[in-house]
């Protein structure tokens, strides 16, 4: 069995969520099964909530972003293809919560091929947190067809997830060399030879007088690097600052074997140079105009960073391969009653009283949640995530 120290458990604060709009009649039964996962049967009270806590916390998260959400789960996430039907952020998110609650499912059903159980501690707030849940909003859970137990069960399988990854990874090689991490550091200024109106989201080239004049900007920079009597620890960020505060950018960058993120010139140049010294002339990428000084062709810090994002890749990748010969070992079935469920704009579950999710994260350090995420037109990235994910639950405080 994990045992875990009593300090490192999370509390747990009461789930719960405003029902402004409830088109529907009559109660909900919410014993049917809504999902099959193999042989585990998940009743409709169970995944109807998980459904809606997602659509409510989205909704918040939505109002916290200034967007509206009266008519954002009937908008088209996206059209029809040969190979799919079309499809709206209610129908996305539905998806998406289908597939978290058949992952957490399997995670629950192999616990015991880990001796994970959850500790007493954490089941005991895991019941009060449902109880306060169910007391706070039973006439609407009631309607919903919601239970305590369907409540503690919901509580129950985010917290299979969190406690699940690390023992599902514990045979990842965490051997990296220093060969395969290894990390140089660099200083580099840059200037744009673009400009974006920020108004209309034009952009347009730099003139060939604004480019003269950029590249003499840099070459100055340069200059007083070099003149400065000590170019390795030269502050080139003042200079740069100094020269043109709004034109030239200047900071620090690590990359390694693997960059696909810094032009390939730039790298080229930084990896002709020793430690401390700077690349005689601007470098010209078409975009931008650079200037680079390397200052570690070994950075060890940034080195044992890129170690444990590579070990951490390991894990993931290894807990992700488990979870899906899981998953394709099974085979889920969507019941008469999941199917009948809608996110729409009708029934609107908009607002968190009280939330959190059950989380032993602290406890299980490295646990991970896979989500999915898209591009939302015409929102935020962060809205667009949140609608799109229906993998964690949302922490924050409302009426």
């Amino acid at each position: 069995m994990n045992k875990f120290k009593k300090a490192s458990l999370c509390g747990v604060l009461a789930m719960a969520m405003m029902v402004s709009v409830f088109a529907g009649c009559g109660k909900v039964d919410g014993t049917k099964t809504a999902l099959a996962v193999g042989d585990e049967k998940v009743s409709l009270g169970t995944a109807g909530f998980f459904l809606r806590y997602q659509q409510a916390s989205t909704t918040y998260m939505l109002k916290q972003y200034g967007l509206s959400s009266g008519t954002f789960w009937s908008n088209q996430y996206s059209a029809a293809t040969s190979s799919q039907d079309a499809m709206t952020y209610g129908d996305n998110l539905k998806n998406s919560v289908k597939d978290t609650i058949v992952q957490d499912v399997l995670l629950r059903a192999h616990a015991s091929d880990y001796s994970v159980t959850i500790p007493d501690e954490l089941a005991t707030q895991i019941e009060d947190a449902a109880k306060t849940t169910y007391e706070k909003n039973q006439k609407k859970l009631d309607k919903m067809g919601v239970s305590q137990d369907n409540i503690k069960e919901v509580l129950e399988l985010q917290t299979y997830q969190q406690l699940m990854f690390e023992p599902m990874t514990a045979d990842t090689d965490t051997n990296v060399t220093d060969d395969e991490a290894k990390q140089s550091s660099i200083t580099y200024a840059r200037i744009a030879l673009t400009k974006t109106d920020s108004s209309t989201g034009t952009t347009t080239d730099a003139t060939d007088d604004e480019k003269a004049t950029y590249k003499k900007e840099l070459e100055e920079l340069l200059t007083q690097v070099k003149d400065s009597g000590d170019v390795a620890n030269a502050d080139m960020k003042t200079m740069a600052s100094n020269l043109d505060s709004t034109n030239i950018a200047c900071t620090t960058y690590s990359y390694g074997a693997d960059d696909t993120v810094m032009p390939d010139s730039v790298i080229d140049a930084a990896n002709s140079l020793s430690d401390g010294e700077i690349y005689d002339g601007v470098i010209d990428t078409g975009d931008y105009y650079y200037l680079v000084r390397m200052d570690k062709t070994f950075d060890k810090d940034a080195t044992e960073s890129k170690k444990q994002d590579i070990v951490s890749q390991r894990k993931q990748t290894n807990y992700n391969k488990k979870l899906q010969e899981w998953k394709d070992a099974v085979q889920v079935v969507e019941e008469s009653p999941w199917k009948k469920l809608e996110v729409n704009d009708t029934d609107a579950y908009t607002e968190l009283v009280a939330s959190s999710s059950v989380s032993s994260s602290s406890a299980v350090s490295g646990s991970s949640v896979t989500s999915s995420s898209a591009a939302t037109s015409g929102s935020s990235a962060a809205a667009s995530s949140a609608a799109t994910s229906g993998s964690s639950a949302v922490s924050s405080s409302g009426q």
